[in-house]
C-alpha cells in the first residue's frame, strides 16, 4: 500500500490537534493514507467524551500554566509534552477500514517494527495499546473526522508525570501520591528501557525505512498542501467544559491503563476508601477504619474471592455489610 508521511517538527498544542483534524477534513476518498509525525509543547488532552470540570483541577492547571485542550479522538485524559513523538494515521474511506480496532490492527505491525528498530520488543494488546516487558508503553485513541478514520498515539521517550498528577482532580493528597506511584509502576518510557534514548528526530528519520521494510510505499513531506493548510486553519477545537456538571469517565477516579484503576470516595460519616485495582485484583487499599498495615491484607485478592470476604469480615466485624457495599461501590475492574 501507499502511505504519505508528513513530518512537521514541534507544534503548539492547538496546532497539533488542528493539523490532524484539517488533514482528515481535506482528505479525499481516493487519497493515500497519511501518517502525521509531530511533537508538541506540554499540555493536557481530554478525550472527546470527557469533561474538564470533572477530570481536572482547574486552579492547578491555571497555576502551573498547563493548557487544556479537548481533542476529537477518543480515550481518556492524556499528558503530551516534548518527550513524546506523536503520530496520527489518517485513513480515507476507500481503504475500507471503518472501525478503530481494524485500523489499530493494520498499523500495529508498523509500530512494533519501529520499536524493534531501536531494540525494543513490543506487543499489541486490547485493540489499542502497546506493551513492552510486561508494562504498557503506549496507548492510542481514534475517531472518524470528515470521511476519514484517524488513530493517534505517541512514542513515549521520556516523561515527567508530576504536572499531570498535580492537575488531575483528586479528593486527597494520598490519591495524588498513589497516582504518581501507579503511573511510574504501570507505564514504561524508552528512557527506562534503553541506556541511550534516541531523539525524536532519530525516530522520525527511521520511520519511512521501517514502513518500507513492511512493504509500504512511502512518500515523505515536511509541508502541507495549500488545501490542507486551509483546512487546518478552518478546523475548530471544542472548548473544554469546566462549568456544566458531568461525571468522570471513571467514577470516583481515573484509569491508569487497561484493567487498572485508581478510585477514592469520602462519605458523610467521615469514612473514606481508596482502591487501586489491577488485572482483577486489589493492588492497594487504604481505608479510614483501618491502619495501612491492616489494609495490606487485601493486596492480591479478587473481590469475589472467599479470601477477600474473610479478610473483610475479620477487619470490619459488625460493619461488614457497610464496608462490603463501599468496596463494591467504588472498585472499578474494567471500562
Amino acid at each position: 500500500m501507499r502511505l504519505r508521511v508528513i513530518s512537521l517538527g514541534v507544534l503548539s498544542p492547538e496546532l497539533l490537534h488542528k493539523t490532524y483534524m484539517g488533514l482528515a477534513e481535506a482528505q479525499g476518498d481516493d487519497d493515500p493514507p497519511v501518517l502525521l509525525l509531530a511533537q508538541s509543547e506540554a499540555h493536557l488532552s481530554l478525550g472527546a467524551a470527557q469533561s474538564a470540570g470533572a477530570e481536572l483541577d482547574r486552579a492547578a492547571c491555571a497555576g502551573l500554566g498547563v493548557p487544556v485542550l479537548q481533542r476529537a479522538l477518543g480515550g481518556g485524559l492524556v499528558w503530551v509534552d516534548r518527550g513524546q513523538l506523536n503520530y496520527f494515521f489518517i485513513f480515507p474511506k476507500a481503504q475500507a477500514i471503518r472501525r478503530a480496532p481494524e485500523l489499530f490492527e493494520r498499523i500495529a505491525p508498523w509500530i512494533m517494527a519501529l520499536h524493534a528498530r531501536f531494540g525494543l520488543q513490543v506487543e499489541a494488546r486490547d485493540g489499542h495499546d502497546f506493551w513492552c516487558t510486561g508494562k504498557k508503553i503506549s496507548g492510542t485513541g481514534a475517531a472518524t473526522i470528515g470521511r476519514s478514520l484517524v488513530l493517534g498515539g505517541s512514542v513515549m521517550l521520556q516523561i515527567d508525570w508530576q504536572k499531570f498528577v498535580d492537575c488531575v482532580a483528586a479528593p486527597s493528597t494520598g490519591f495524588r501520591l498513589w497516582l504518581a506511584e501507579a503511573l511510574q509502576d504501570s507505564l514504561w518510557t524508552w528512557s527506562r528501557l534503553l541506556r541511550q534514548v534516541p531523539s525524536a528526530e532519530d525516530i522520525r528519520g527511521a520511520f519511512p525505512g521501517v514502513l518500507e521494510s513492511c512493504d509500504v510505499q512511502v512518500t515523505c513531506s515536511s509541508a502541507l498542501r495549500p488545501t490542507e493548510q486551509q483546512a487546518v486553519c478552518a478546523a475548530e477545537l471544542e472548548e473544554p467544559e469546566w462549568e456544566v456538571p458531568a461525571a468522570r469517565r471513571v467514577p470516583a477516579g481515573i484509569k491508569i491503563k487497561a484493567k487498572a484503576f485508581l478510585t477514592e470516595r469520602h462519605w458523610p460519616d467521615g469514612a473514606c476508601l481508596r482502591i487501586w485495582t489491577e488485572s482483577g485484583c486489589f493492588r492497594k487499599v487504604a481505608a479510614s477504619a483501618w491502619s495501612e498495615c491492616q489494609c495490606r491484607v487485601f493486596t492480591g485478592l479478587s473481590a469475589d474471592s472467599q479470601a477477600f470476604t474473610s479478610a473483610l469480615q475479620q477487619l470490619a466485624g459488625d460493619a461488614f455489610d457497610l464496608w462490603s457495599a463501599r468496596f463494591a461501590e467504588i472498585a472499578i475492574w474494567k471500562d
